[in-house]
């Protein structure tokens, strides 16, 4: 592989659901759930300056590669004459700054509310995180596309950023950074609508192809899943409800696990 192999949006619009359940599908599960396992048992060993550190790089490395693939896309929009994906877009566009998708939101939202201490705002964001970076993990389409062997930025992007939203989270609630209680489910709803709210704008008005948190077409018609990809679009948020619902309650009790018990 080079470097020009590597700094290219090249396969991202090619078959993004085609390994979906599949071999590199598992090998990429496991390899998750090893590598949280190793580092946050190393994490955890650490003095906790020395975890204030890693906390601090994560997510600074969070935001570099934002940014970073940013760049990319405008590079390509500019010194292409034909584009690679439909992921570029030029300078002077919202997706430079900000993001309509739920993961996108949360790359820029847990930095800030862990550096500020913004304390009403950690239930949500924290689980919202972990919800964010595990739905990836279950449905990898920004990670496997196109040659999964051929790894460019936007997929190395997508490994690592996922990764931290799901790491980063569990290391703070277990060092007891906040107390996830059940009382926060009404902060969590507020906090998802107000996100969804935000994925519509950015889906009628900044971009009316958009998908953003796939509220327009069901994402399940893509993989050809039965049954689930024979909704049709729209009624298919009632069943993104349900599965945000089940989301969130399955995190929920994943935060209570690695709650420190006092």
């Amino acid at each position: 592989m080079t470097i020009k192999d590597f700094f290219t949006t090249t396969g991202m619009d090619d078959h993004p659901t085609k390994y979906l359940f599949g071999p590199y599908h598992l090998l990429y599960f496991l390899l998750f759930i090893i590598s949280f396992i190793l580092l946050f048992k190393i994490i955890k060993s650490l003095k906790r300056k020395n975890q204030d550190r890693f906390i601090t790089i994560a997510l600074i490395a969070i935001l570099i590669l934002k940014y970073a693939t940013e760049v990319l896309f405008i590079y390509e929009y500019y010194t292409l004459d034909q584009q690679l994906s439909s992921y570029t877009h030029p300078f002077f566009n919202i997706n430079t700054f900000f993001s309509f998708q739920l993961c996108g939101v949360m790359n820029i939202l847990l930095p800030i509310v862990y550096w500020f201490d913004i304390k009403k705002l950690k239930p949500f964001v924290y689980l919202t995180s972990i919800l964010g970076g595990l739905a990836v993990v279950f449905y990898p389409v920004t990670v496997l596309y196109g040659d999964p062997l051929q790894i460019n930025l936007p997929m190395f992007r997508s490994v690592i950023v996922h990764f931290f939203l799901v790491l980063i989270p569990l290391i703070l609630i277990n060092r007891g950074d906040i107390n996830i209680k059940k009382k926060d489910a009404i902060s969590l709803t507020i906090g998802i609508f107000s996100v969804a709210a935000w994925a519509m704008i950015g889906n009628l008005f900044i971009d009316k192809n958009a998908n953003n948190m796939y509220l327009m077409i069901n994402p399940f018609r893509l993989a050809e899943i039965p049954v689930l990809g024979d909704i049709p679009n729209g009624y298919h948020v009632f069943l993104l409800a349900v599965m945000v619902f089940i989301g969130y309650f399955i995190v929920y009790h994943i935060a209570r696990m690695f709650t420190k018990k006092v």
